[in-house]
């Protein structure tokens, strides 16, 4: 999870007045689904081994508060509700000699399946956000605005995706993960946006990486597999381009009801993760450290923003973005089908201190 938007769309680079803040919570869904496909020697090999579904419910609590004109601090808490890995139509894998690695073709389909799942605290991004020059200093006659930003998150070694914290009630049974993704994050980002009539067009750009972090792997039993692994999440580049109609606005209430179009692109690099997190019955669970390939995805969005007064505001947004064939993990040549679409979608309430 990025850092929260203390306001969607182009209102992405308003801030704070001095001494005044946002209050924001929200609720976001979160879905990868598609089919899995194990790769041959040509494209006419290629068979479709199973059905997966990454998808989790986060909670995030934010705070923004300016601490200068065109400066504020910001804190946000990303809260995993409940995160999970299932599939379906998917088979157990095997030894194939002729490649020398796993293989799910030519055994019997499996029951659906949950492979992975977790819940917990992500960490607390702390950050600052600050626009050199913006539509808002009515004094400077600026025709833009621009906003950067960047940010810390506590690491979460002890409670991350990648490791058991409750092993399984019974054999057989997974365990439960946390949600974080280990180490210490580093977020920089900018916007910019202007004013054309009841029209604001925007871009917005960031960089996410979380650092390398030396964790231990547990299986779903609770035993020890590696004590000293060390797992290195994928950085993420996300890239906005939209533009948000203003539909009406009540300027004794402050009340305003706005639109927002947007394409986007997001980019993860390659990580290092357990091996068996996120492919089901892998060949040796306890391989420890695999690398799953980088990522690319392309897509589109929709917000509403309803401002009901001055001082609250509620944001719906929905992304829909289709991921190109990705390897998940790399003794295996299991990839994302051509059918794999990520959704995200959620709502701000936002309670303005004006």
């Amino acid at each position: 999870m990025l850092i929260l938007s203390l306001a969607h769309a182009a209102s992405i680079t308003e801030l704070p007045p001095f001494l005044r803040g946002d209050v924001v919570i929200g609720y976001q869904y979160d879905r990868l689904a598609g089919s899995l496909s194990e790769h041959g020697l040509s494209a006419d090999d290629d068979v479709e081994v199973g059905q997966r579904a990454v998808q989790s419910h986060d909670m995030n609590y934010g705070l923004a508060f300016s601490v200068a004109p065109g400066a504020a601090l910001t804190v946000t808490i990303p809260h995993t509700i409940y995160k999970s890995v299932g599939v379906s139509e998917w088979s157990q894998m095997v030894y194939d000699p002729a490649t020398e690695t796993g293989t799910y073709l030519g055994t019997a389909t499996e029951a659906d399946a949950v492979v992975s799942e977790g819940s917990g605290v992500q960490g607390v991004w702390i950050g600052a956000k600050g626009t050199p020059f913006a539509e808002a200093f009515a004094g400077r006659r600026n025709r833009a605005t621009w906003m950067v930003e960047g940010a810390l998150r506590t690491p979460s070694a002890n409670s991350n995706w990648y490791t058991i914290t409750e092993p399984g009630p019974i054999d057989g049974a997974i365990g439960e993960r946390g949600a974080g993704e280990g180490g210490l994050a580093l977020h920089v980002g900018t916007a910019a946006s202007t004013t054309f009539g009841r029209s604001e067009p925007y871009v917005a750009l960031s960089w996410t990486d979380t650092l390398a972090t030396e964790i231990t792997i547990t299986g779903d039993d609770g035993a020890v597999i590696d004590g000293s692994a060390k797992v290195d999440p994928g950085g993420v580049f996300d890239a906005r381009f939209g533009t948000e109609l203003v539909a009406g606005v009540n300027e004794a209430s402050g009340a305003r009801t706005a639109f927002d179009l947007h394409l986007r692109g997001r980019y993860t690099g390659a990580s290092k993760l357990p091996t068996g997190t996120e492919l089901p019955a892998v060949l040796v669970p306890e391989a420890g450290i695999v690398q799953q390939a980088e990522s690319m995805e392309m897509g589109a969005g929709l917000a509403l923003n309803l401002r009901f007064f001055k001082y609250m505001e509620l944001d719906i947004y929905g992304d829909g973005l289709y991921r190109l064939p990705q390897r998940i993990e790399h003794p295996y040549p299991v990839y994302t089908g051509g059918d794999t679409v990520h959704v995200i979608t959620g709502a701000n309430v936002v309670i303005r201190v004006r």
